[in-house]
């Protein structure tokens, strides 16, 4: 597996990016950048477990990585139950920040999800439902935005990925998989593009921008709600 880079500061640039297309992740952006989302000493410190990969998939004449790559990888796996990192932690010597929010919403819940290695084995995820929709349901969640940032490859994004209640390819071992403050699941972004670079039409028409399918198995608890 190859792991990337993460430029200093870049994470902050993909939360801002994204911070111009929905309140939640303002929030997130906000929280990431400052102390304002802070934990205190009576508020849970957000803590995560993510396996996040981006690779050719179905794309292989689209996708510019020649092989599945390791993107994010916190916390360490386990079939039952996987371990987590906080926010605040440490992977390897490399600052770890986690920034969560599951709210519920109608008849199902408003997430906000963004998990970050710091350092040159570092990446982030970041995953938003549309604000005051309720689009993630006991059922799972559809019109999803993912983005896989790395500072060494570029920020992979897709606004239609989907959220499934799987863990290492089977059903999250926990009912319910989502509920006020955590998500236990998978995210699906077969569809995720990156700017600024295009791959050559096989039909020979206009270049087509590069896309990979980016996926993360992950699990997000003590968020806000």
């Amino acid at each position: 597996m190859v792991l990337r880079i993460l430029r200093p500061g870049h994470r902050a640039d993909v939360l801002g990016a994204l911070a111009r297309q929905a309140g939640w992740v303002a929030l997130v952006a906000a929280c990431a950048v400052s102390s304002a989302c802070s934990s205190s000493n009576s508020s849970p410190t957000p803590e995560t477990y993510i396996a996040a990969t981006v690779g050719p998939g179905e794309n292989e004449n689209l996708c510019n990585l020649g092989v599945t790559t390791q993107w994010v990888n916190l916390g360490l796996f386990h079939p039952d139950l996987p371990d987590t990192v906080k926010d605040g932690g440490n992977v390897g010597g490399n600052a770890v920040s986690v920034v969560c929010t599951v709210a519920t919403s109608g008849n199902g819940f408003d997430v906000a999800l963004s998990a970050t290695e710091e350092g040159t084995a570092g990446g982030t995820v970041v995953i938003t439902s549309p604000t005051g929709q309720g689009a993630v349901t006991a059922s799972g969640g559809s019109g999803i935005t993912g983005v896989f940032a790395s500072g060494a490859n570029g920020d992979y994004r897709d606004t239609d990925c989907t959220i499934a209640f799987t863990y290492a390819g089977g059903t999250v071992p926990n009912d319910p998989p989502i509920a006020a403050g955590r998500i236990w699941g998978h995210i699906s972004c077969p569809q995720a593009t990156t700017t600024g670079k295009s791959v050559n039409n096989p039909d020979g028409g206009a270049p087509l921008p590069v896309t990979c399918d980016a996926e993360a198995d992950f699990l997000f608890q003590e968020c806000a709600q």
